[in-house]
């Protein structure tokens, strides 16, 4: 016969043959521990402290022979169940030891007073101690994470310092981009209004243009004033105003570069280079001689260069004469197209002739000078039909 200790409670009826089969697997080699005993009556005291008696299940032998043999899979969920049992009824037991379990303080006091006691169980001081374990790490945990986020957090602070300066520095960067282009803006008006005309440049950027030096200085007046988050940023709103005012320079400056094109036949024409390398030494207009009494009318300009210094054609054109002065000086004179004509006096030596075609910037001859004058002077002038003009306004600023 077998004894089953600690089997309380109730199994379905279907699996109560797996499960005593499994339970009787799986403790083989503790039958004799679960033998029936008889209990020993000690003292009343004793009686008072053993242990309550245990409901005890005997199963025969021939019923548990007589038990058919499940199929493996509610084999396996037998064993299951019964070192489900198994484990249930040890932790039982080890719960009761330790209910049962106790640890004595006793505070012992130095003078006439009693002895005080403290019983606890050692399920008790094992729950108290488990909290303040859990309490503890829980505790590492969070001034962990604590200490972590206070670190994030500086490293933020040191971050956020940074990107404040560069955004200052943006700032100034965008302020010197709008300061430039409101001077681009009026060098675009000014071309435009060559090309169109002064009352077209007014009106170039008329309908959204602003004075960008003006916004600059108000909107630093109002943000020192107040911090509004809600308003936009004086960055964005002048980051705004250049792209629209491009957007308005890029049609002008289309409108200006048609305008170039359908002249650059005129600008071809023109005479707009210096004829020679120098400096010039009397102006167009009335010039005071060497006596300072007498003025006399210069009908172009004087360049002093260095003898022998290549003289070319300010633009392209027909020879219309080379002439030869009492002095032995050559004097040339070249028409060109729009009515233009051009004369170079105080020659020394020429490279064309009369009726002959030339290109703008071609050689048509040496400077040199005459006995009476030491210094080599080109003598030039611009005619316009037959009138001269200042021939200043049609040099080029970088040909001397």
């Amino acid at each position: 016969m077998i004894m089953a200790k600690g089997l309380t409670g109730s199994v379905a009826p279907g699996f109560l043959p797996i499960y005593i089969q499994g339970l009787c697997r799986l403790m083989p080699k503790q039958k004799a521990k679960y033998t029936k005993k008889k209990p020993s009556y000690k003292s009343g005291l004793t009686r008072a402290r053993q242990q309550p008696i245990e409901v005890v299940h005997t199963i025969e032998e021939s019923e548990v022979q007589s038990v058919p043999q499940p199929p493996y899979s509610l084999a396996l969920v037998g064993q299951l169940l019964g070192w489900l049992a198994a484990r249930h009824a040890q932790f039982k037991a080890t719960i009761k030891r330790k209910k049962e379990e106790r640890l004595t303080l006793m505070f012992i006091p130095h003078n006439e007073r009693s002895i005080r006691n403290y019983h606890i169980s050692n399920l008790t001081l094992t729950i108290i101690l488990s909290i303040v374990s859990f309490l503890l790490v829980v505790s590492s945990f969070l001034v962990i994470m604590h200490n972590s986020t206070v670190q994030e957090v500086d490293k933020m602070k040191v971050s956020q310092k940074d990107a404040q300066l560069q955004f200052a520095k943006i700032r100034e960067e965008i302020k010197s981009i709008g300061e430039t282009f409101a001077e681009v803006r009026d060098m675009i008006s000014s071309l435009y209004g060559y090309a169109k005309g002064k009352d077209e440049a007014v009106a170039v950027f008329a309908a959204g243009g602003v004075d960008l030096k003006a916004m600059t200085t108000q909107f630093d007046a109002e943000s020192a004033d107040k911090k509004d988050a809600d308003a936009i940023p004086l960055e964005v709103f002048l980051l705004e105003r250049i792209a629209d005012d491009m957007h308005i320079s890029q049609e002008k400056l289309s409108d200006v570069q048609d305008f170039l094109k359908k002249r650059e036949k005129i600008i071809r024409n023109t005479p707009t280079l210096w004829p020679v390398r120098g400096y010039i030494i009397n102006p167009y207009g009335f010039v005071r001689g060497a006596d300072r009494l007498n003025a006399a009318y210069n009908r172009g300009v004087d360049i002093a260069s260095h003898p022998g210094a290549v003289v070319n054609a300010t633009a392209p054109g027909i020879v219309v004469s080379v002439q030869k002065d009492s002095r032995f000086m050559y004097t040339v004179r070249i028409r060109h197209n729009y009515g233009y004509e051009t004369v170079y006096q105080g020659l020394e030596r020429v490279t064309v002739a009369t009726d002959e075609k030339i290109s703008k910037g071609e050689s048509i001859g040496y400077i040199g000078h005459s006995n009476d004058i030491l210094e080599a002077i080109l003598h030039y002038e611009i005619h316009i039909g037959v009138e001269p003009v200042d021939p200043m306004p049609y040099l080029s600023h970088t040909g001397s």
